[in-house]
């Protein structure tokens, strides 16, 4: 009887030994697969999934962008890569720096207008000068009434106010300097002197004076004779 209860003892003592075995693996076990589901859960900046790819997070933890690859580079990579991810998700950030860099070019490489030179080198292409605008009706006449009515040589020089880059600005100087603020306005010689408008040359062409008037503010540098032709207007 006493080797029976003996047996017994060693039986039952495997038995409490095996069960702790299999109690600690089922243990370890379940650690284990809790331990997977809460990292796959948990924010990974290198890799995490959304519906619109990979999700990419700075120093902070925060979300930058969520849409490029995986990334497999350095530190210094990834921030280029999430510097062109900034560009994509907010597309005036490209405008402002395009408009930045063009003003910055315009800086470097353009001059301001300069009104008083672009006036000397304009009354440099001939002894006689005509600003006008193409759609005044009255610059309309005297263009008719100087170059179809009268021969003058060299030809009068004729600016388009309307249509020149810096019209506005150079017709504010030449206000300035002629004493005029209109157009037509008419400058002949050496002088910035406003010799006037349609109303003024057409008064001369009607008293007879106009050639006169024209060789004598030339100072010998315009010839001037009266077209015979016949005019249309």
């Amino acid at each position: 009887m006493a080797g029976v209860r003996h047996l017994r003892v060693i039986g039952l003592a495997v038995f409490i030994i095996g069960l702790v075995f299999v109690l600690h693996r089922a243990g370890t076990g379940a650690a284990s697969l809790v331990h997977a589901q809460a990292s796959d859960q948990a924010p990974n900046k290198n890799n995490l999934k959304s519906n619109n790819g990979p999700a990419y997070f700075d120093s902070d933890n925060k979300l930058i962008a969520n849409n490029i690859v995986d990334s497999k580079n350095d530190d210094k990579m990834d921030a280029k890569i999430n510097q062109e991810i900034s560009k994509e998700n907010d597309p005036n950030q490209d405008v402002a720096e395009n408009k930045k860099e063009s003003s910055s070019n315009s800086d470097n490489d353009g001059k301001e207008y300069d009104p008083a030179a672009d006036l000397i080198k304009i009354r440099s292409l001939s002894p006689m000068t005509i600003f006008s605008k193409s759609y005044c009706p009255y610059s309309k006449k005297i263009k008719h009434l100087l170059l179809e009515r009268y021969l003058i040589t060299p030809v009068p020089n004729v600016v388009e106010l309307d249509k020149h880059e810096f019209g506005a600005e150079l017709q504010d100087y030449l206000h300035t300097k002629s004493g005029r603020s209109t157009v037509p306005n008419v400058l002949v010689g050496s002088s910035y002197e406003s010799r006037g408008g349609f109303d003024d040359f057409n008064k001369y062409h009607e008293e007879g004076d106009l050639i006169k008037f024209l060789v004598e503010w030339g100072s010998g540098r315009l010839q001037v004779l009266k077209n015979d032709a016949p005019s249309n207007a």
